[in-house]
């Protein structure tokens, strides 16, 4: 569920209200989702701690508590709540972590597919991929000259480029479609393919599609653990008329994903000649049908 936008505004949201609440405990319903990177029971470690701090990492989340930290990614189905202990369980809760304040963060995952790692204080080497974050796309240092350079003589195609979070940190399959039609590049584009025009139309669209992105989810309003999407102009809105220009939004395959995309503002310049408008929509790479959506999977 959450991509970029929606870990922005969980964060800001959460991140004052948890700040200085004391642990008092905790309660395990799917312990799956649980990685404990240091002996002991979950519950009993975290019990006493104050909180320090909630932040973002690329897709994960950190907790930050005076000896140990919670990362957590929650992929494609992880949700966060927090609310009065004695409120209603969080619909497939994984774990709970009760304050003394009276107050429970949840984490709710349908799918058990998100990981959640308990860590001691700054030690992080053992959680795949935190360490290998490329650039943050919603930081000072996410630049023209940057952006240049990590793009230049890349073979690959555009969708999959943007989302490599080892050299762009960190967008999902919803705003990579969002990007992408914002720029007018059809998404099996290889990189190499593009124009400096192009390129600097992507670099532009990044910025202005997850901003545009924060504040639509922010705007909504919605508890934290409900996802938004309503905003979408071509995710998920295959067969319905493209909004600038009334084409039929169409999906393809892209290594795995289901990508969505309008043919006519977003035309295939692979030179495989292929008319998008008269080709069934594909299932993704591998042949497997049906949509991998809105998660942070890599």
């Amino acid at each position: 569920m959450p991509e970029l936008p929606d870990l922005i505004v969980i964060q800001n949201r959460l991140g004052p209200a948890l700040s200085g609440k004391v642990v008092a405990g905790a309660r395990v319903h799917e312990p799956i989702v649980l990685r404990i990177l240091e002996e002991g029971d979950f519950a009993t470690l975290l019990a006493g701690q104050r909180v320090e701090g909630l932040d973002r990492h690329g897709p994960f989340l950190r907790l930050g508590l005076e000896r140990h930290d919670l990362v957590m990614h929650l992929m494609l189905a992880g949700r966060l709540r927090l609310a009065p202990i004695a409120e209603k369980r969080l619909a497939w809760e994984a774990f709970a972590i009760d304050f003394e304040d009276g107050q429970t963060l949840s984490y709710g995952d349908e799918k058990n597919m998100g990981k959640v790692y308990l860590c001691r204080k700054g030690d992080f080497s053992a959680i795949p991929g935190y360490g290998g974050q490329g650039l943050d796309i919603v930081s000072p240092a996410f630049t023209w000259e940057r952006f240049s350079k990590l793009i230049e003589n890349k073979r690959n195609q555009a969708r999959a480029f943007i989302m490599d979070q080892t050299k762009l940190s960190a967008i999902g399959n919803a705003y990579a479609d969002e990007i992408l039609f914002e720029a007018g590049i059809h998404p099996k584009t290889p990189c190499c393919y593009l124009t400096s025009s192009d390129r600097r139309k992507l670099y532009e669209a990044i910025s202005t599609i997850i901003d545009w992105g924060t504040g639509e989810v922010e705007k909504a309003a919605r508890p934290t653990e409900e996802k938004v999407r309503a905003h979408m102009r071509v995710r998920n809105r295959g067969g319905e008329a493209c909004p600038r220009c009334g084409t039929t939004i169409r999906k393809a395959g892209v290594l795995g994903f289901d990508a969505y995309f309008c043919p006519k503002c977003q035309p295939d310049r692979s030179g495989r000649g292929l008319d998008w408008n008269k080709l069934p929509d594909r299932p993704p790479s591998g042949g497997r049908a049906g949509s991998r959506d809105d998660g942070q999977t890599r």
